[in-house]
């Protein structure tokens, strides 16, 4: 950290914040596994690190570190990055904190401006959530927002003020499990609240001189990250980036025909403009086509070719990594180290996970929309953990899905691109998963306009997705549909069976490692060792003798024969019931079923 430790230049802001990516990096997994209940499903760290490294990309971009582009670089790459509901409150109180930080229109940050910074950041998380629970992350935030402000006339330092919050944090970290039942049941104190402590202590770390040990990319040196990739066809071959000075006279409309040209000649097309600079992204065929186009509207700056099909090929080890995989030319001459970094898609088979979305407007953090032809009324867009669950969707006519679930939260940016590739005037988007909600809210947010609406259904499982596709009505308004779609998610009871990873307890039940689990609308209904005895007891328990039609989703630790075997024996219990089976494929749970 600078000499002067009482302000904090735009250098050691960005370094603190890297230094607190790096903390939270090293806690990752520990954060993943505060678990209040005993299944796979601990992913607040991974979220939690999606969020901040997106920031570390945009960082890339810089190419002069003011105080104004280093904030607005953490806002705009957390809001990109935000995944699951720890990721989104995240990115927003990184977004009330830096545009504190932006309006002020300084170049050193002063402890009264910090402490400022962090109560708006509390202020526009708090906006963020519906109904904040005692005990979690925003509990911290809110305490942190009123601690700060009395402790800043008396702090004659940053280290001293970062040492009291690092040491504050960390209290109330550990009085989360006092503040949440569930929390003080399973043992364990809140993962998004001790994530966010982790980050404030890599500010403290930064502030008493330790370097930070991070990557370009933002892994941390000398730990592995272990992946799992699938081949895939490639729409296009080559990752094209470019950054341009646009000539005097250029404005927003002639932007706006730049895009056109470019969603011509490929996709994942993703611009940000900041005053006369211009810089972009996009899959392609003909890079050289890009950059000719580029070159109508302005002087290029720096170009980056990447071959994706070497890169795809190298991490599924068919290939030993290539130094010419990647070309980076700095006003023409090879070498600079300045890059966005490579991206991997996870996305399903004809799509890129990068949104062909964002046009970031840095001035007001805006995103609009790219694709200005719509075709049609009403779309949809919903969120699968897997390939059976994402063809059942498919074949009800849902325009985008988007691959997560438990462990694997799709972020906002992810959300946002599939509304935007959805060419309809209202779009109704189904998250599936409570932890995905506040992910589309914040993308409905930023893509609704006056060409597109966007419904957000309040769907919180599979079951319930399905059961709001099929309750659509194409005649009557949007409106009405949404309401209606919303009814029917309370037509239905949704039952999941998992397994517990651990010995545990669950409403004063005592839960041992290797169980089944049964649970109806997140209610524990019944556990036990043998899978088919958990699920015909669970049945008899929500009384399934009083619904019509069962539907069963087998997971991939499920065999067809064995879901089968399932059927016949609900249907013997059950005769007056319609009992159909389909392939979920979805991972952590065996069976989703749906009662109506």
């Amino acid at each position: 950290m600078d000499k002067q430790t009482d302000l904090l230049t735009s250098q050691a802001l960005k370094g603190a914040f890297k230094k607190g990516v790096e903390v939270l990096l090293q806690h990752k997994d520990e954060i993943n596994a505060l678990n209040v209940f005993p299944v796979p499903d601990g992913d607040t760290g991974s979220n939690m690190s999606a969020c901040v490294l997106e920031a570390l990309k945009e960082f890339d971009k810089i190419t002069f570190e003011s105080m104004k582009n280093v904030a607005q670089a953490i806002r705009t790459g957390t809001l990109m990055g935000a995944r699951g509901n720890s990721g989104v409150i995240l990115s927003q109180i990184f977004s009330g904190f830096c545009g504190t930080i932006t309006n002020a229109n300084v170049s050193e940050i002063s402890i009264k401006l910090f402490t400022e910074a962090i109560h708006k950041g509390n202020e526009v998380a708090k906006s963020a959530v519906m109904k904040p629970v005692r005990g979690t992350i925003l509990t911290l935030i809110e305490d942190l927002a009123n601690y700060s402000a009395k402790i800043a006339d008396s702090t004659p330092d940053f280290p001293t003020f970062f040492q009291r919050l690092t040491k504050r944090s960390f209290q109330l970290v550990e009085k989360t499990r006092e503040m949440m039942p569930k929390l003080k049941q399973a043992g364990v104190v809140d993962a998004g609240a001790k994530g966010l402590a982790y980050i404030i202590e890599g500010f403290y770390r930064y502030s008493i001189g330790e370097p930070v040990n991070l990557q370009v990319g933002g892994e941390m040196s000398g730990t592995a990250t272990q992946a799992v990739f699938e081949r895939e066809t490639l729409t296009y071959q080559y990752c094209t980036e470019f950054m341009a000075h646009m000539y005097q006279g250029v404005e927003n409309g002639n932007v706006q025909q730049l895009k056109k040209i470019l969603l011509e000649r490929g996709d994942s097309l993703v611009l940000v403009q900041d005053s006369a600079l211009l810089k972009g992204h996009i899959h392609t065929d003909h890079p050289g086509e890009i950059f000719e186009a580029v070159l109508q509207f302005g002087e290029l700056m720096k170009v980056k070719v990447d071959n994706m099909k070497q890169q795809h090929e190298s991490l599924l080890g068919d290939t030993q990594p290539q130094e010419t995989a990647g070309v980076i030319l700095n006003n023409g001459h090879p070498g600079s180290s300045s890059s966005l970094g490579m991206v991997i898609s996870y996305e399903d088979e004809e799509q890129s996970e990068i949104p062909d979305v964002p046009f970031v407007d840095l001035e007001t953090g805006e995103v609009e929309l790219m694709n200005e032809e719509e075709t049609k009324e009403n779309g949809f867009v919903a969120v699968s953990p897997g390939e059976g669950i994402s063809r059942l969707f498919k074949d009800l006519n849902v325009d985008q899905v988007i691959s997560g679930g438990q462990t694997m939260n799709p972020s906002t940016a992810d959300i946002a691109g599939a509304i935007d590739r959805v060419k309809a005037r209202h779009v109704f988007v189904l998250p599936n998963n409570p932890n995905i909600t506040l992910a589309a809210q914040s993308a409905a947010r930023m893509m609704s306009g006056d060409k597109k609406s966007v419904y957000i259904v309040d769907s919180k499982s599979i079951q319930e997705g399905i059961a709001a596709v099929l309750a659509f009505n194409e005649i009557v308004t949007p409106e009405s549909n949404f309401e209606n779609m919303n009814s029917a998610l309370k037509e239905i009871v949704s039952i999941s069976v998992t397994h517990a990873i651990r010995d545990s307890e669950i409403e004063n039940n005592e839960i041992s490692e290797g169980e089944y689990l049964f649970f109806a609308n997140k209610e524990l209904i019944s556990h036990g060792m043998l899978r088919q005895d958990v699920v015909m007891e669970g049945l008899e328990k929500v009384g399934s003798d009083r619904y019509l039609t069962i539907n069963i989703y087998y997971g991939i630790d499920v065999q067809e024969p064995e879901a089968q075997r399932l059927r016949e024996t609900i249907a013997e219990r059950y005769p007056a019931a319609e009992i159909e089976v389909f392939e979920g494929s979805q991972p952590h749970y065996s069976y989703f079923i749906s009662l109506e």
